[in-house]
């Protein structure tokens, strides 16, 4: 899969919610964060099948994905990803993720 397919992810996790009433990203909660997070990785896998990729590949793919920026992103960069998102702020929300796509290399199918 591409970095640069999965990268959209981010920008695709989430849809605005109905009810977003944080005024900044220390307001954004585990749970929300968590959310964002599975939608990210339910966008990453509906890319790569839409793409025409075997399944066992994408979910591997998205799987490692999403576990390499959890562990690289940190609580903050989470809430900022998540509020940029919800405010439809994508170039801010991309700015957040982005210093830590270059760790998804390791996810490439060999």
């Amino acid at each position: 899969m591409r970095l640069a397919a999965a990268a959209a992810f981010v920008l695709t996790a989430s849809q605005a919610a109905l009810t977003f009433a944080q005024s900044e990203p220390a307001q954004v909660t585990d749970t929300e964060i968590a959310r964002y997070q599975s939608r990210a990785k339910e966008a990453c896998v509906q890319a790569g099948l839409s793409r025409g990729d075997p399944k066992e590949r994408v979910e591997a793919f998205c799987g490692c994905m999403l576990d390499t920026l959890t562990k690289s992103m940190s609580r903050s960069e989470w809430q900022q990803a998540y509020f940029y998102s919800m405010k439809e702020q994508s170039d801010d929300e991309r700015r957040v993720v982005a210093p830590h796509l270059s760790q998804l290399d390791a996810c490439r199918p060999k």
